[in-house]
């Protein structure tokens, strides 16, 4: 299939590379670049409309919703280029009415996917990711041979807007995740505990989860820091929709209010 790869940062870069070395065309854009031998099997353009010319599949890994619709509608945008029967995915985590208005507003015959994944950037190039998907079945079977290169379960869990609202779920999850397995093990340590032993033990135990796993050899600090400059765009947005939708957010409120104090 042609595809068109917009975003080519620390997610996009390894994802759009797993679609190349699937036997895939790739076209690819982004503002900052990498370098030739960083993007081996990817064809880099100068622009998202020269990415898009003639592409099947249009992706984007942008980081927000305002760069999504940039892509999409702004001045040098592409919606209006792309070929009947054409798919655009967007990866990008966002609020669900956004992604909802941009699939309301697209010329007939252009279906427009939440494609939001899950896992680790480790798991990318070997397949591993998951796929939660919102918008139309036919689409997502169209464009499964390029889902397939880096998702080892793709699940279609609504209409549009359903694939962001479950990234949210499991965003907010995740970063709770990440606080309260910080702490257990500060509390660890506290009590004379070393904390790779404690996290080895305890991702056998019932308390087990990713996130611990990965303390065996990870700083749960460090770890702590870096994700909060990603996380704290997905928690924002977990919270508002808990809001809109007049849910008590309870305990993962408490969990994940450190990723968005001031």
């Amino acid at each position: 299939m042609k595809v068109a790869w917009i975003g080519l940062g620390q997610m996009g870069l390894p994802t759009a590379k797993a679609v190349a070395a699937g036997g895939h065309q790739v076209r690819a854009y982004d503002v900052k670049p990498p370098a030739e031998q960083d993007a081996q099997g990817l064809v880099l353009v100068g622009s998202p409309r020269e990415a898009a010319q003639d592409a099947d599949l249009v992706c984007l890994a942008v980081f927000s919703d305002d760069q999504v619709a940039d892509v999409l509608t702004g001045p040098e945008g592409v919606l209006d280029l792309l070929k009947p029967g054409a798919t655009v995915a967007v990866f990008t985590t966002g609020s669900i009415e956004s992604i909802q208005a941009i699939a309301a507003g697209v010329p007939a015959g252009i279906a427009i996917l939440d494609t939001c994944f899950s896992r680790m950037q480790s798991e990318m190039a070997s397949g591993k990711l998951t796929l939660l998907v919102g918008g139309d079945a036919d689409a997502i079977e169209r464009n499964r041979p390029v889902f397939d290169t880096f998702a080892r379960a793709i699940f279609h869990v609504g209409a549009s807007g359903a694939g962001r609202a479950i990234k949210l779920v499991n965003n907010i999850l995740f970063a709770g995740h990440i606080q309260l397995a910080c702490d257990a093990l500060r509390l660890a340590e506290g009590l004379g505990l070393e904390r790779s032993s404690t996290a080895a033990a305890l991702i056998q135990c019932s308390g087990a989860s990713d996130v611990m796993a990965r303390f065996v050899d990870e700083d749960p600090a460090g770890m702590l820091e870096t994700v909060r400059r990603y996380m704290v765009k997905d928690v924002s947005a977990a919270m508002d929709a808990g809001d809109k939708a007049g849910v008590d957010l309870g305990a993962l409120a408490a969990a994940t209010a450190t990723y968005i104090a001031k």
